[in-house]
């Protein structure tokens, strides 16, 4: 990490510069201004352009047996674009030999233009319902298995006790072959989930020319699919951002192709900044990388700096999960828990066929070791995040059958909570009543009752769960993506996946409805 930046409201990078410590000062100028002008600097004579758009180089010192430089940049070159920052930090230089991106630090204003992760470790973690643990997760694969074969290996991880399972990068189908395929493994997984009481998720990967990447997604998320598998080096940055944010669906981010940028360690961009910040802000909830030990080349501190820029504070951007892989085996498991720690995924691949033949038993094996050095929790820990719809009342009493009215829209043994805790997104005058789903009652749904004040107004938002919406006291009005609806007594209103929308109150008296919505879910994004 390098200087802050937010005095100065500039973009402050850090290069690596193989070169005589002579030069150092003649190559980061030049850095500068092939950045920003593509010109030498000696033709560069309008003022306006020398210190509005031109780089600066603000220092160049010795770093080990290499020298460093930091350049500054104006924010507004990258135009608030993942990829045209990548571009202005890294762009033409990326063709000069011995220069190595290290690092970088974004102002304020900049940084808060990427949303980055839509569900992060708190997120995940709460779709999962597994607390204190690294989650266990491997793939499909290898390519070439009958349908059966892969279905088979998905239900027996999942029945072993396994959180997520993944299409092996490399699965790729025409459109028939894809919904086949991803429709048979998530039955499959759904089906030992019910036979164990498990909640294991399956992630397809993504993989189709780009005016099909949509048809897709849109595939995945009607199937009740939870999240993906990407390569954000194939389809670009601010594409993978777009899409996770658009569906609502966990992002697992592969490494494929970015050892053209890290592999080379005179040149390219720093393991940490690539894997772990740039795939943070476009959107990765889980970020894959090799594992130190295994068939890859990483060291033990490329994978600590891709662990700690994962989960280091970068302003309102949520942390993401480092998910080690290529090197994860049983009997390294000691090792790897020590240097991971809980929060972490360990996506173990070819460990466990080589095991042996029955992926159940190989599975609860090596969830059973991890649970020997971390204790599992089907809670979050006290004061970690919690989606706001999901907080029960603990002072009232589980339904045993019948929960009784009384007048004024009240209820036996409820009452009106906070509507939404803690929360940033902006609402007024609203209260909320958990009548059922919330109390130890086995449903596969929450049922609320929600009462907006004259003038008040619910949260502007979107969300990947669905919202059934009835009306029971007054008048309210619906938005709902393009449509303004007016909800009157007993009107049953519909609300989409990713449908951004808000219910207000423009009348005298208060709006009351009831609202049905998934017991597990997702939590809500802005517009």
């Amino acid at each position: 990490m390098i200087e802050s930046t937010a005095n100065t409201g500039r973009i402050l990078a850090e290069y690596r510069l193989s070169c005589p410590p002579a030069e150092a000062e003649d190559l980061a100028r030049k850095i500068a201004y092939e950045q920003t002008v593509e010109l030498p600097e000696s033709l560069v004579t309008n003022t306006l352009i020398r210190d509005q758009v031109a780089g600066r180089v603000e220092s160049v010192f010795q770093a080990g047996q290499a020298m460093s430089a930091r350049i500054s940049y104006n924010p507004e070159l990258c135009s608030r674009q993942l990829s045209q920052l990548l571009i202005l930090l890294f762009g033409n230089v990326s063709l000069y030999p011995g220069v190595r991106l290290v690092s970088m630090q974004l102002p304020e204003g900049l940084l808060s233009a990427f949303r980055g992760p839509a569900f992060g470790i708190d997120g995940v973690r709460e779709m999962l319902g597994v607390y204190g643990r690294p989650l266990l997760a491997t793939a499909i694969k290898p390519r070439g298995l009958p349908l059966t074969q892969m279905t088979a290996m998905a239900a027996g991880f999942a029945r072993g006790g396994g959180d997520i399972i993944k299409d092996d990068q490399n699965l790729a189908d025409d459109l028939p072959a894809f919904k086949e395929r991803v429709t048979a493994c998530f039955e499959a997984v759904a089906a030992a989930n019910a036979k164990t009481g498990g909640n294991c998720l399956y992630f397809p990967h993504i993989s189709a020319p780009a005016d099909q990447l949509e048809t897709r997604f849109q595939y995945a998320q009607g199937l009740g699919v939870r999240g993906v598998l990407l390569c954000p080096m194939v389809y670009g940055l601010d594409s993978i951002c777009s899409l996770a944010n658009r569906y609502g669906l966990v992002v697992m981010a592969h490494p494929a192709l970015s050892g053209g940028f890290t592999g080379n360690h005179t040149q390219g961009i720093d393991h940490g900044l690539l894997l772990g910040t740039l795939f943070r802000l476009a959107g990765a909830d889980i970020s894959i990388f090799p594992s130190f030990g295994g068939r890859f080349s990483y060291t033990p501190e490329e994978c600590r700096g891709i662990r700690d820029r994962l989960q280091e504070p970068l302003g309102n951007i949520r942390c993401a999960l480092p998910a080690p892989a290529g090197g994860m085996q049983y009997d390294n498991l000691p090792e790897l828990c020590r240097f991971y720690g809980a929060e972490s995924v360990f996506l173990i691949g070819g460990a466990l066929q080589a095991e042996g033949p029955d992926l159940e038993t190989t599975t609860r094996a090596f969830r059973d070791r991890l649970l020997e050095y971390f204790p599992e929790r089907l809670r979050p820990p006290a004061g970690a995040l919690v989606s706001a719809c999901e907080i029960p009342d603990r002072n009232v009493s589980p339904l045993r059958g019948l929960l009784k009215y009384l007048e004024g829209f009240h209820w036996q043994d409820r009452r009106a909570i906070d509507y939404k805790p803690n929360n940033t997104l902006p609402f007024h005058a609203v209260k909320r009543v958990e009548l059922m789903g919330q109390h130890g009652e086995q449903t596969a749904f929450d049922l609320r009752y929600f009462e907006i004040g004259p003038g008040g107004y619910t949260s502007l938002e979107r969300h990947r769960h669905t919202h059934v919406v009835i009306g029971v006291r007054g008048i309210g009005k619906l938005l709902a993506g393009e449509r303004r609806e007016t909800l009157g007594y007993l009107d049953i209103a519909y609300i989409g996946p990713m449908e951004v929308h808000q219910i207000r109150n423009e009348a005298e008296e208060p709006f009351g409805f009831f609202c049905i919505v998934d017991h597990r879910r997702d939590r809500p994004l802005a517009p």
